[in-house]
């Protein structure tokens, strides 16, 4: 499961509609175009390989290294570019889906906290009622220094979800957290 927290600004934004969800980010050229950069070389040493006559042997060393080597990096980016692919594919499907079929629903928050620098990353697990069924997701957050203050240990939290995707997004704010406890306690 992915969750994509959205911090807002003040606490009657976090049950306002849900809008337009940015776009999934894509990769850098680098990222997706590396292995062909490693098929070239490879292709480039095997036919420098093949138009040299009677290399010595340690020219032959070095050109199967060069040759092992190219493979090597096209295999490791050529299956980068996939798992990015597969995640931009994942994360446009689930895009579409909550943008046409959003649930709303509330949900609660473990938390703990690491100091990250001048920063805090916050981590826990997300509990909220998804469906017949209640789904446990985990999380992580990381709070710059001078942004609005991260969730609290069992806090609530809005969440946005939509049937056939593994993504949610879930909205919070600490007063608007205090106002649903307060209403909850009575």
């Amino acid at each position: 499961m992915s969750v994509r927290w959205n911090q807002v600004d003040t606490p009657a934004e976090v049950e306002a509609p849900l809008g337009d969800l940015p776009a999934p980010a894509k990769p850098g050229l680098v990222r997706r175009w590396l292995w062909l950069v490693g098929l070239v070389v490879t292709a480039g040493v095997y036919v420098a390989r093949r138009l040299i006559d009677n290399p010595s042997g340690e020219l032959e060393m070095w050109l199967m290294l060069g040759l092992l080597g190219g493979l090597a990096l096209t295999a490791v980016a050529a299956l980068v570019r996939y798992r990015d692919d597969q995640r931009l594919a994942a994360e446009t499907k689930a895009v579409e889906e909550l943008r046409r079929d959003a649930r709303s629903t509330t949900g609660s928050v473990t938390v703990s906290e690491r100091p990250a620098g001048d920063d805090v990353m916050l981590r826990g697990l997300l509990t909220y009622p998804r469906g017949a069924e209640t789904a446990e997701d985990t999380w992580s957050l990381l709070v710059a220094d001078g942004d609005a203050p991260g969730p609290r240990p069992g806090d609530p939290v809005a969440v946005w979800w939509a049937p056939g995707t593994d993504t949610v997004v879930v909205r919070y704010h600490r007063g608007w957290a205090d106002d649903v406890r307060g209403r909850t306690r009575r």
